[in-house]
């Protein structure tokens, strides 16, 4: 069954997912506007279309299949019988998405981590704003010492509003940011392991090791968006 856009509720309180607010960073004014309006009113088809090729890279990526049945499992949504057109569309969305991501592969250095999937996260709260970051995985590790090292990865697909360099890097950010304040006690936290894969824009970038001018940014982006959040 298709996901119903109706089925989300307008937010009351100010909100925005990682990657929105690592776009809305890098944008014009009238952009940024209008992502706040799809923050405040969210839309459920937009939010499950590359749903089912997530999962599958997901589970690439924690060994639960290999490369193999990922191309199986691609090839199977294309295949399958679809009620409507937007299944139809969402499955070949998602087939060219794994395909996609498997070219980039190569580029993409876990350090040596390994990869866990949780299913539950903590929000940030950055300026008043509540910050879904939500990472896809998180990779946990040790040093050469010994100690507990971590860090964690998101993945990017939509194709209209692919990642800049910097906007990408804000995310890497966030991502730093998020595991040192909420999944600390993993272990410490390494930047180059907090990575960013937008898999349309062909690109992997991990945080960058200066972070104090960027955390800035988005907290006066954060406090922007709450002043702007519609009935506030």
């Amino acid at each position: 069954m298709s996901p119903n856009p109706q089925s989300i509720r307008p937010r009351l309180h100010p909100r925005i997912s990682a990657n929105k607010l690592g776009e809305y960073l890098v944008s014009p004014p009238l952009r940024r506007q209008a992502i706040i309006e799809h923050q405040k009113y969210p839309n459920a088809y937009a939010a499950a279309y590359y749903g089912p090729a997530r999962d599958d890279i997901i589970d690439y990526l924690v060994g639960h299949i290999d490369r193999a049945q990922l191309l199986y499992r691609a090839e199977a949504l294309v295949s399958a019988k679809h009620e409507t057109d937007y299944q139809r569309h969402s499955a070949n969305g998602c087939a060219e998405a794994v395909l996609r991501f498997l070219d980039l592969e190569p580029g993409l250095d876990l350090q040596g981590m390994r990869a866990i999937h949780l299913l539950r996260h903590e929000r940030l709260d950055v300026s008043g704003v509540s910050v879904s970051v939500v990472p896809d995985l998180v990779l946990q590790g040790r040093d050469a010492r010994g100690r507990a090292t971590m860090g964690a990865l998101k993945l990017h697909f939509p194709k209209t509003h692919p990642h800049t360099p910097m906007s990408a890097q804000y995310v890497a950010t966030l991502l730093r940011m998020h595991a040192k304040e909420t999944m600390g006690t993993r272990g410490r936290v390494r930047e180059d392991a907090c990575v960013v894969v937008d898999v349309f824009a062909g690109q992997v970038v991990t945080a960058p090791r200066g972070y104090i001018r960027r955390w800035r940014d988005i907290g006066a982006a954060c406090e922007e968006i709450r002043q702007a959040w519609p009935g506030a």
